[in-house]
This record gives structure tokens, C-alpha cells and sequence, in this order.
């Protein structure tokens, strides 16, 4: 029988499998309309994190033998979609690519601290190497994400003062 604390675990990193899967789709649309080459490299680096990150939680969702939810990535990718068809359409779509990412990352940082914290109460010491690991990576990008918008708005077409 599985404990509350257990399947709270399961959830948030069945949640965690299904953010990634989000942020992956949005990633590899968003290589497409980077518009500068720093920009794409910036993207085309985060997309093998975030595919390290899946490899990842995959490992602990089986280590707790239980299945990423189909549902939730079916919902994270319909959401993406959503998502990056909007910021495609919109003016000056590279910075608003820049900061949508920069968002995303940050609620990610914050998920993944969510995460770590449910695994400290689970007793997963395992989950919560996981977490620190991938929220150093989380916080790279928001800084890098951060640093980029001058770029980004240069890119865009956006005129300087």
C-alpha cells in the first residue's frame, strides 16, 4: 500500500515529467524563430537539459514504480503549443520568446523546489540529489535567459532610445 507522502512523490514528479515535456516542445519551437544565432544556441542547449531532465525523473518514477502521466504530458504539450503559436504571432516575437522562457524557467525553479522539499518528507534522499542537480541547471537558465534580453529586443527590431 502506498503512503499519502508516497503519492504526493508520484504526483509531483509525474508533474514534474509533464512540465518538462512542455518546456521541451516550446524549446524546440522556439530554436525556429529565435531570430539570432546566440538566441537558437541558447535554445538548442537548453532542449539536451531538458532531455536530460525527462531521462531523470523517468529513473525516479520507476524507481517508485509508477509511469509518467500520459494525460499530463498530453496537457503540457497541447499547452506549449498553445503557448508558442501566440508568441509567434505576436510583434517583436523574438523578446517575447525571451521573456515567456525566462517565466517558464523561473516556475520551474520554483516546482523543482516544491519537488525537493515533497522527496526531503518522503525520505527520497535520491529525489532530492535529483532536484538540486537539475535546479542548478534551472537557474543557469534564467540567468542566461536574463542576460539575453537586449539581444532579443535587438533581434526583434525593437529601436534603441
Amino acid at each position: 500500500m502506498t503512503s499519502e507522502i508516497e503519492q504526493e512523490l508520484v504526483d509531483a514528479l509525474a508533474d514534474a515529467h509533464a512540465m518538462e515535456k512542455q518546456s521541451l516542445t516550446t524549446l524546440r519551437a522556439a530554436v525556429k524563430v529565435a531570430g539570432d544565432p546566440q538566441l537558437e544556441a541558447l535554445y538548442k542547449g537548453h532542449i539536451a537539459e531538458t532531455e536530460r531532465h525527462l531521462e531523470l525523473i523517468e529513473a525516479r518514477l520507476e524507481a517508485h514504480e509508477a509511469g509518467r502521466s500520459m494525460l499530463k504530458d498530453l496537457g503540457g504539450r497541447i499547452s506549449a503549443l498553445a503557448l508558442g503559436t501566440g508568441v509567434v504571432a505576436q510583434k517583436n516575437t523574438p523578446a517575447k520568446l525571451v521573456a515567456v522562457a525566462y517565466g517558464y524557467e523561473n516556475f520551474e525553479v520554483a516546482s523543482y523546489e516544491m519537488l525537493r522539499r515533497i522527496a526531503a518528507r518522503a525520505g527520497d534522499s535520491e529525489t532530492v540529489e535529483m532536484c538540486d542537480r537539475i535546479l542548478v541547471n534551472e537557474r543557469q537558465a534564467v540567468e542566461k535567459l536574463g542576460a539575453s534580453y537586449e539581444l532579443a529586443l535587438q533581434a526583434a527590431g525593437v529601436p534603441s532610445a
